[in-house]
């Protein structure tokens, strides 16, 4: 059925409570952390496509997200950019519904109304948006996340999460009004988690960040910790450290903000565009040669499972 300008096959049985758990590219998706993570929970709980925009043209310009061309068993197929929308049946209450939005160009008021049309539909009770950014952390230290909740209390021990109103002014996303509406106009419960990666990592598929989202959601939902991230995780920042070693410029900024990490909250997010110089220092093209061997060769080992990227779809 139409819901919006959604194309949706609506559930049935109904959804137990669902909570929606939401990621916008490419807006707050930093080292593909929000990608990441929806993926494994579509494969923990054998997610099931329900919808999508039914004419994407009307809110994305296709020069921009580009329509792909694949061939799969020798038939050829054009993919297109999309918001998807998945559901998640647990064992218990509540199920889920996965979200993967894609930052609308033009018409960004409607596309806001339909997500909350979808919302409303699948009796969505609590709006959950993830995300990374870039920030003067070290990878030597566990990843901090920051994030805000309105209208429920979440655990007092909420896996080291730091909680509060952000005081964040500044450029947004439109995509930005959909959790506010949701709690204004819906009463929905609203939570956000960012997690803060190392601004000198710009890997493209951060496992470590992708890592400490999925142990904050593991308290929230009960699912295992024994994630394959963790240990992906963790051969990818071991290759950073034995760098160090010859480059005294990126050892000394990371001592820097290793002793940052162990007295202080982390802040606002840098200013977009700075590149690989903070505070006076820059990363020589050795480091940043090595660090983006280090996206590439992940990159290459991340690419076996066979999976498609599921933010669009064949048409």
């Amino acid at each position: 059925m139409n819901i919006g300008d959604f194309e949706i096959n609506v559930p049935d049985p109904p959804l137990r409570d669902p909570h929606c758990i939401a990621i916008l590219k490419p807006w707050i998706n930093v080292g593909n952390v929000g990608q990441i993570v929806l993926r494994r929970l579509g494969r923990m709980y054998s997610a099931e496509r329900i919808g999508q925009l039914s004419r994407p043209g009307k809110f994305y310009d296709f020069t921009r997200y580009r329509p792909e061309i694949r061939i799969r068993d020798g038939v050829r197929s054009v993919r297109v950019p999309n918001t998807v929308v998945r559901i998640a049946r647990r064992d218990e209450a509540p199920d889920l519904v996965l979200l993967q939005l894609l930052e609308p160009h033009s018409f960004a008021e409607d596309f806001n109304d339909s997500i909350l049309a979808v919302l409303k539909a699948l009796n969505v009770s609590r709006y959950v948006q993830i995300g990374g950014m870039y920030d003067s952390v070290p990878h030597s230290r566990p990843l901090p996340v920051t994030g805000s909740a309105q209208g429920w209390d979440p655990p007092s021990d909420f896996s080291g999460v730091k909680l509060s109103s952000s005081q964040y002014q500044g450029p947004t996303s439109m995509a930005s009004q959909i959790s506010e509406r949701a709690r204004s106009e819906f009463e929905l419960e609203t939570l956000s988690l960012m997690v803060h990666l190392p601004l000198y990592l710009k890997l493209e598929d951060d496992y470590a960040g992708s890592a400490r989202i999925l142990t904050v959601l593991s308290d929230l939902y009960g699912f295992s910790r024994r994630l394959p991230e963790i240990e992906m995780a963790e051969r990818q920042y071991d290759q950073v450290t034995p760098a160090m070693n010859d480059n005294p410029a990126l050892k000394d900024m990371v001592e820097r903000f290793e002793r940052g990490s162990d007295e202080e909250v982390p802040g606002e997010p840098p200013v977009e565009g700075s590149g690989g110089a903070l505070n006076g220092i820059s990363l020589s093209p050795e480091i940043e040669q090595f660090l983006s061997d280090v996206a590439q060769v992940d990159g290459d080992s991340a690419g076996g499972d066979g999976e498609d990227d599921d933010d669009d779809s064949s048409r």
